[in-house]
């Protein structure tokens, strides 16, 4: 298809030549009162739809790049504000586990940083934002109650901790309600309490905590002995069985506190004279 440019004929070109040479005559020889009156007419004419073109792309570009700045604006303070809903969250998560009355231990708070993989997870490893004097089976808790203890040392801000879960776990427990005393220990998928007769007052609903009691351990790089503060929750009863053959009630735990949604955990570092050693 051939395209041709558009252009005047010679006879329009002359005629608007004309023209304009003849509005340039008239307004020069009219009087200065009427040539004011002219111009004016011919500015609305002419020169006012061009302005008025141009104001309106001026303040279309202008309410362009204030939306634009707006919208800026109203992004940062969104992130702002879900930047205070985490940092809310994380002093609501942060905020340590209720204890005992008279408890004088220091909490630091950890993050997790990793878990084991496996069908159970059994140890976490945890990382902390200043040095921390790590020993073996310091105890771990969460807002909701006892983790785990400390079981290997990787540098002065982080440490494996052996979960509950764990096969080989063990710890002496205590009813609150009742003040028996017990061990837990894991048992296939669930968690068991052992050692307790069984003629002993037990049911459904029981808070289980920890004891307090020294624990027989391999005490090599255990300073403090092993011992677990009493207080801290551990869970609830779900059932209790009084074997025919048996001396102990078989006692099965729902856990307060799993390794599976934690993101900070606590670090129970100085004892104090809640665990009857020194600072």
């Amino acid at each position: 298809m051939n395209l041709r440019l558009h252009r005047y004929s010679h006879r329009g070109e002359l005629l608007s030549l004309a023209v304009c040479a003849g509005l340039a005559l008239l307004l020069l020889f009219l009087p200065g009162d009427a040539r004011v009156l002219v111009a004016d007419r011919l500015a609305a004419v002419l020169t006012d739809p061009w302005t008025r073109v141009r104001d309106f792309g001026q303040d279309v570009v202008k309410l362009r790049s204030q939306n634009a700045d707006l919208q800026t604006r109203l992004v940062q303070l969104e992130l702002q504000a879900a930047a205070a809903a985490r940092q809310a969250a994380d002093a609501a998560r942060m905020a340590g586990p209720a204890l005992d009355p008279g408890y004088t231990g220091d909490l630091i708070p950890c993050r997790v940083v990793t878990r084991q993989r496996g069908r159970q997870v059994t140890m976490i490893k945890i990382s902390s934002a200043q040095p921390v004097g790590w020993r073996v089976y310091q105890p771990v808790v969460s807002r909701t109650g006892y983790l785990g203890r400390v079981r290997q040392i990787v540098s002065p801000r982080e440490a494996w901790v052996e979960l509950l879960t764990a096969p080989d776990f063990a710890l002496g427990v205590e009813l609150q309600r009742t003040g028996l005393v017990g061990i837990l220990r894991p048992r296939a998928s669930t968690i068991c309490v052992d050692m307790i007769g069984r003629d002993e007052d037990v049911a459904e609903g029981d808070t289980v905590i920890t004891s307090g009691i020294i624990e027989v351990r391999d005490l090599a790089g255990a300073s403090d002995g092993g011992q677990t503060p009493r207080g801290f929750p551990l869970g609830i009863v779900t059932a209790v069985e009084k074997p025919a053959d048996g001396m102990f009630k078989e006692i099965t735990l729902k856990l307060a506190a799993t390794a599976d949604v934690n993101e900070t955990v606590f670090v129970v570092t100085r004892l104090g004279a809640a665990a009857g050693l020194a600072p």
